[in-house]
């Protein structure tokens, strides 16, 4: 097969081979973009999925890796969505900018080798940042492999590279001032908060249930965004209409248009 022969699914499987094996780098990935590795794992998935049904337009010169990568980081972008939790890019310019702006390099260094910590601060780092930082620093990829696989220019990757490593410094000397202010407090803000949800829902081990309750106690930032997450919970459970009836045409619609979509399934 030459570089201009698309890479089909062959006989002897060859194309689900190959996509297979890129499985493990692409969840990594994956997960150190998301964090929670649920949404990693549904980005693989969908990535294999859009991959294999796009299988005879690849073509093998620009390389089965990239145009994974370009799959999985195009519905990564779909996926986040900016949060409070992300650094400004524009703030923390003026920062770089200002010649009396500095960090404690042996704080910043702490939060570093704090694997916790650096995984936090990689995701206040802006999503199309963070993933040149990721694919540059984690899976040692070159920048004009980043830009290709990315879809961005040469210069735009690198200018996201200088930014990214600028916006991890300034998060992690963040992340030593808020370690520092809760000093005794169990469990750090960004895991206490993944636990809320279990929380609320009555699903947490009773042993972190503890640590988490003690963090909520004593967290300044941490307590009013539970009590938001419960309001917000109230509010949602007041809008369910036990009463409510859903009109017959509607039903027959539904019913009529799944029996059109898998009529073998019909009785």
């Amino acid at each position: 097969m030459n570089d201009s022969e698309p890479l089909l699914f062959t006989s002897d499987g060859g194309f689900t081979r190959a996509v297979t094996a890129e499985i493990p780098l692409l969840y990594r990935y994956a997960l150190t973009l998301a964090g929670d590795p649920l949404t990693a794992e549904w980005l693989v998935s969908d990535t294999l999925s859009r991959a294999w049904e796009k299988s005879d337009s690849f073509r093998s010169g620009p390389g089965l890796k990239t145009w994974l990568h370009r799959i999985l980081h195009n519905l990564a972008i779909d996926n986040m969505r900016r949060t409070a939790r992300e650094v400004s890019v524009e703030e923390v310019e003026d920062q770089w900018r200002d010649e009396t702006f500095t960090v404690d390099p042996e704080k910043v260094a702490e939060m570093a080798e704090d694997e916790e910590e650096l995984k936090d601060s990689l995701l206040r780092v802006p999503f199309a940042y963070r993933s040149v930082l990721v694919l540059h620093g984690v899976e040692g990829w070159k920048l004009p492999e980043i830009a290709s696989s990315l879809d961005i220019t040469l210069a735009a990757a690198k200018q996201r590279l200088r930014r990214a490593r600028m916006m991890l410094v300034s998060a992690l000397s963040q992340s030593a001032v808020r370690k520092a202010a809760n000093i005794g407090v169990p469990l750090s803000c960004w895991q206490a908060r993944s636990l809320v949800l279990d929380y609320l829902d009555g699903g947490l081990p009773s042993a972190k249930e503890s640590d988490l309750v003690s963090h909520l106690s004593n967290c300044a930032t941490c307590p009013p965004l539970y009590a938001s997450l419960v309001g917000m919970k109230t509010s949602l459970s007041g809008m369910r209409d036990s009463d409510a009836v859903i009109p017959p045409d509607v039903v027959k619609r539904i019913h009529d248009g799944v029996q059109h979509r898998h009529p073998q399934e019909e009785k």
